[in-house]
């Protein structure tokens, strides 16, 4: 794994743990942690999710889609938490959002027919090969 510059003009390739750039010597080490926060929170959040506490997965699965808007996995995670809270028109928020910006998404897809089925948030059993936030196996988790 290597750590590229954030300086525009540099982009350095470097070594992850390499304290400054190799080629402009701007520091890294703070730089590679807060990079790699979002998948230290994301995994937390699966953590969280596992043991049931859905409000703090939840939490931590808004804090990466804030920090990174682009992540459709995270976003899937945090509709379905919103949804197993009861939050439907958050959880419709974020799978129209993952939607919007990949669409055929089936955990998505998944979510938006859920919310289309009267009932208890989460109740029906979700197709095989799509897990939610409290189900996720190993293979879902982020390095971090």
């Amino acid at each position: 794994m290597s750590v590229r510059c954030p300086v525009l003009l540099c982009r350095e390739e470097n070594a992850y743990g390499a304290e400054v750039c190799a080629g402009c010597r701007t520091p890294l080490s703070g730089y590679t942690r807060m990079h790699l926060y979002p998948a230290y929170l994301f995994n937390q959040g699966l953590a969280a999710a596992r043991e049931g506490r859905l409000a703090a997965a939840r939490d931590c699965f808004a804090a990466v889609v804030h920090w990174c808007p682009g992540d459709t996995e995270a976003r899937n995670a945090l509709a379905l938490a919103g949804l197993r809270l009861g939050d439907r028109s958050e959880a419709h928020r974020q799978w129209t959002e993952v939607l919007d910006r990949r669409p055929g998404d089936p955990k998505a897809t998944w979510g938006v027919a859920q919310l289309a089925e009267p009932g208890e948030p989460g109740e029906p059993a979700e197709p095989s090969g799509i897990s939610g936030p409290d189900e996720v196996s190993e293979p879902g988790s982020r390095p971090g």
